[in-house]
């Protein structure tokens, strides 16, 4: 299997490297089948492979079910993707002394992960909305 491939793509070329040996007449058994698949994983599904070989008796697991518990670990792997890539802000900052005739002044940056492309509306809303929030809360402090 390719790093960036889907199940079902998988074992579409699986079913019809299978059915070609089998009109060249070589046969497998159920238990065969399952366990090249599984050794066909790319390195980031070791732990489900693992813990299917731990947990299920592959001698009796029907190649379906090991598809079905597959796509459902896939589907897993795309939403932890998701969440990773999402972007990520961090706040810096920076108090100063009070005196009477200056206020507060608290700067928001936006840290950027290498990669990520350029600014949003949507994030600079929610920096300065951060900002503000930040700042009415240290006032709040100040005065108590």
């Amino acid at each position: 299997m390719e790093e960036n491939e889907f199940i079902q793509t998988m074992f579409g070329r699986f079913q019809t490297i299978v059915n070609e040996l089998s009109f060249l007449g070589r046969t497998y058994d159920n238990f065969d089948h399952i366990d090249k698949m599984l050794r066909s994983l790319p390195r980031k599904w070791r732990p489900q492979v693992i813990a299917l070989r731990a947990s299920k008796n592959l001698e009796k697991l029907s190649l379906e079910e090991l598809i079905g518990l597959l796509k459902v670990h896939e589907l897993e792997l795309q939403q932890d993707d998701t969440r990773r890539k999402q972007k990520s802000i961090a706040l810096n900052v920076k108090k100063t002394k009070y005196t009477p005739s200056s206020s507060k002044a608290l700067k928001a940056e936006e840290a950027f992960d290498e990669g990520y492309g350029e600014e949003t509306c949507d994030s600079d809303d929610e920096i300065s909305f951060l900002s503000r929030r930040i700042h009415s809360v240290m006032k709040k402090k100040e005065g108590s």
